[in-house]
C-alpha cells in the first residue's frame, strides 16, 4: 500500500525509532497521530491496562479510519524479576499493549485493508542470559504474535526486530558505557535509517505478511519468517 493519503497511529513516537518512523511517513505524504508518555497529540501510558483502547479511539477520531498501525512503544526501567509491579508493566507496555491495540484498531484497519508494523528487539533471541528478562519476553512474544496473526480480516500483520539502534538515549548512555556494555554481541549500532526503510518495505509491499525482519546492521536485513 501506498503511505501517501494514508492514515497512521504511531505509539512510542515522541522520540527515538518511532520519531523517526513518524517522520518519514509524514514526508511520504501520510497522515499521521504520535501516542506516547508526552509531547505527543495523544497522551497515553501503555504499561496501563486499558489505556490502549483509548488511545485507538482518540486516533480514529483524529484520523477517521486509519490505514497503518505501528506498535513502537516499548521498554524497561530495571530488571525486576521475580514478578513484581514493574515487571508486570514492563509485560503490558511491550506486548499486551500491542496486543490490544491490534485488536481494537482491526475493525478500523480492515476497512481499506490496511496493515500492522511491530517493532521487536534483538533481545528476543538467544539463550543467554539477560537482564531485562520481562523485556526479552515481551519482545519475544511480540514476534510469535506477529507470525500468528499473519493476515487478520485481510490486515497484515508484520515485524521489524531491531538490533541496538543509534538513537539519542543510546548515543547518550555511551557517552560513559561501552557499546558491549550495553548491548549484546554484535557490537554494531544500527542507523535509524535502517529501521524506517525495513518499516517502509513491510508496509509497501503487499505481498508480505506475518514476516519478521531481523536488522543486526552491516549486512543488512533478513528475514526469517517470510509470508
Amino acid at each position: 500500500m501506498e503511505l501517501a493519503g494514508s492514515a497512521a497511529l504511531v505509539t512510542g513516537g515522541a522520540a527515538g525509532i518511532g520519531a523517526a518512523i513518524a517522520a518519514d511517513f509524514e514526508a511520504a505524504g501520510a497522515r499521521v497521530v504520535v501516542a506516547d508518555l508526552r509531547n505527543s497529540q495523544i497522551v497515553v501510558d501503555l504499561s496501563r491496562p486499558g489505556d490502549a483502547r483509548r488511545m485507538v479511539a482518540e486516533a480514529i477520531e483524529h484520523l477517521g479510519d486509519l490505514d497503518v498501525l505501528v506498535n513502537n512503544a516499548g521498554g524497561y526501567s530495571s530488571p525486576s524479576f521475580p514478578v513484581n509491579d514493574d515487571w508486570r508493566s514492563a509485560i503490558e507496555l511491550n506486548l499486551l499493549s500491542a496486543m490490544e491495540a491490534i485488536e481494537y484498531a482491526l475493525p478500523s484497519l480492515a476497512k481499506r485493508p490496511g496493515c500492522v508494523v511491530n517493532v521487536s528487539s534483538s533481545a528476543a533471541f538467544g539463550a543467554d542470559p539477560y537482564s531485562g528478562v520481562e523485556y526479552a519476553v515481551a519482545k519475544a512474544g511480540l514476534i510469535r504474535l506477529t507470525s500468528a496473526l499473519g493476515t487478520i480480516d485481510g490486515v497484515r500483520v508484520n515485524c521489524v526486530c531491531p538490533h541496538t539502534v543509534a538513537t539519542d538515549a543510546v548515543r547518550r548512555s555511551l557517552e560513559t558505557r561501552t557499546l558491549e556494555e550495553i548491548a549484546p554481541p554484535p557490537a554494531t549500532l544500527l542507523d535509524l535509517e535502517e529501521v524506517v526503510a525495513a518499516v517502509r518495505e513491510l508496509i509497501e509491499d503487499d505481498s508480505v505478511s506475518g514476516r519478521v525482519t531481523v536488522l543486526t546492521g552491516g549486512d543488512g536485513p533478513r528475514a526469517p519468517q517470510a509470508g
